[in-house]
């Protein structure tokens, strides 16, 4: 179930994010309506009719994670009144073919085989999704941010509106309309543009954005401050509001991503130091055969993300996500575990050492006779260069001489061949095993290196 669930969130926001006029408001949509998310979060057992009390758990984190940002233009009376506008949404067991109908009502198809009880919950064939349990609604009239206004740091044009919603008396299916007014109203405030935008400069910029200070009527505003201002805007005067790729499109042409001291400002967190290392070695034969490979069995990349930083997939226990910056991952510790992981991978099968790793494996001698002519097999120079090149994609020339001339070095030193050589590179048998341990061996010393730790 929990596989399912995940799965299909997913699959909506990818579908969600190839339309180009994608918004935030339609991503912050299918979230709600996560199953993961109401189950996560206990709006799935919320109730507002009579005497009960609604959880209050959702209401915090989409102001405090996915909208406003922590104590940021909404106080605990408001998260109060908006808990109430989520009593009702639930999940539920349904025909596949209501899978998107939150007023359907509870599958009777069993499973094959089943003959009685069939009030068992296990015992029925459907899919679990969101579903609107109309009875629970609060249907009361609800007003929040009463006459709260937008601060003047906002400027214009911003600066003094009312952002006040109310929400009429609703009941029956009609309830269900709360909670998407809710974030209707959210997606597109400046509290939200602010901290989405600010989300965005740290992926793609650097760690050092803030949410909450910036003034932006200050004529010496930094260029932080700026650029964020100039993704608000771009926010606000899309047509719809909100668009992503507009925001993104000020990042991408901003100054602060293209020049040359926008570089090297990102550190990989455990998973895309994990998979890039998978990837950047990943090609396929004519027969179909992988030259990298990932362990995706039970556990197989668990141990390696959780020795690098406790990174466990889909098993974070606070709502917040894992840490986009690089202090929370990188240690003495965690980089030794990197090292580890990366050694383990680039060991051929049936050497020692190989569990680090568990089944992932890569073949960089098979990879380089994929892609170079057989006449630079034996050029040093010619399969640094092919291995920099995809290692190190984008990258200048001169950036990467030094680490040119060591994988150059390395290449035609023989400390480590069985037995000890002087054989230059150019003179080994290209189906050798002190061939092979070497090109692992140097494809190993890069991928350890700082430059391959940044994303």
């Amino acid at each position: 179930m929990a596989t399912q669930i995940e799965f299909k969130e997913n699959q909506r926001w990818r579908q969600a994010l190839l339309n180009p006029q994608c918004t935030f408001y339609d991503l912050l949509r299918i979230s709600a309506e996560s199953s993961a998310m109401i189950i996560y979060l206990d709006t799935v057992n919320s109730k507002g009719n009579g005497s009960n009390i609604a959880n209050e758990n959702y209401a915090r984190e989409l102001l405090e994670l996915f909208t406003y940002g922590v104590d940021n233009g909404y106080d605990q009376n408001d998260i109060t009144v908006m808990s109430r506008t989520w009593t009702g949404w639930s999940v539920n067991i349904v025909d596949y073919t209501n899978e998107f109908n939150p007023f359907a009502l509870r599958t009777t198809n069993v499973y094959p085989g089943v003959t009685n009880n069939f009030t068992t919950v296990s015992n029925l064939a459907g899919v679990w999704t969101f579903n609107y349990k109309q009875a629970n609604h609060n249907t009361s009239i609800k007003t929040v941010f009463p006459n709260k206004t937008v601060p003047a740091r906002f400027g214009a044009p911003y600066a003094g509106r009312n952002y006040q919603l109310t929400l009429p008396s609703r009941s029956g299916t009609n309830g269900i309309a709360d909670g998407y007014d809710v974030i209707a109203h959210l997606a597109n405030q400046p509290f939200t543009q602010e901290y989405l935008s600010v989300k965005l400069c740290r992926l793609f910029i650097h760690d050092d954005f803030v949410h909450g200070v910036y003034d932006y009527t200050d004529p010496n505003l930094s260029p932080e401050g700026q650029l964020v201002r100039q993704c608000m805007l771009a926010w606000e005067n899309g047509n719809p509001k909100g668009q992503i790729r507009d925001v993104l499109r000020v990042i991408f042409n901003s100054d602060l991503f293209r020049s040359n001291a926008g570089s090297l400002q990102k550190v990989k967190t455990p998973l895309e130091y994990l998979i890039s290392a998978i990837r950047a070695l990943r090609a396929a034969d004519t027969n179909g055969t992988f030259t990298a490979s990932l362990d995706s069995a039970s556990g197989g990349i668990g141990t390696p993300l959780n020795r690098m930083g406790t990174m466990l997939l889909f098993d974070r226990a606070e709502p917040n996500g894992y840490p986009e910056a690089g202090p929370a991952w990188i240690s003495a510790g965690t980089l030794a575990e990197r090292v580890r992981f990366i050694q383990a991978y680039l060991l051929a099968s049936g050497q020692s050492g190989r569990g680090d790793a568990g089944n992932s494996a890569a073949n960089p001698v098979a990879l380089l006779k994929l892609k170079l002519p057989s006449a630079s097999w034996n050029n040093a120079g010619a399969v640094a260069d092919y291995f920099l090149d995809i290692l190190f994609p984008g990258e200048g020339k001169a950036n990467l001489d030094v680490y040119r001339t060591a994988a150059i070095n390395f290449l035609n030193d023989g400390s480590a061949d069985s037995p000890v050589s002087a054989t230059p590179f150019s003179g080994l048998v290209n189906t050798s095993v002190n061939y092979d341990t070497r090109v692992r061996g140097m494809v190993s010393a890069l991928m350890t290196s700082p430059r391959f730790q940044e994303q």
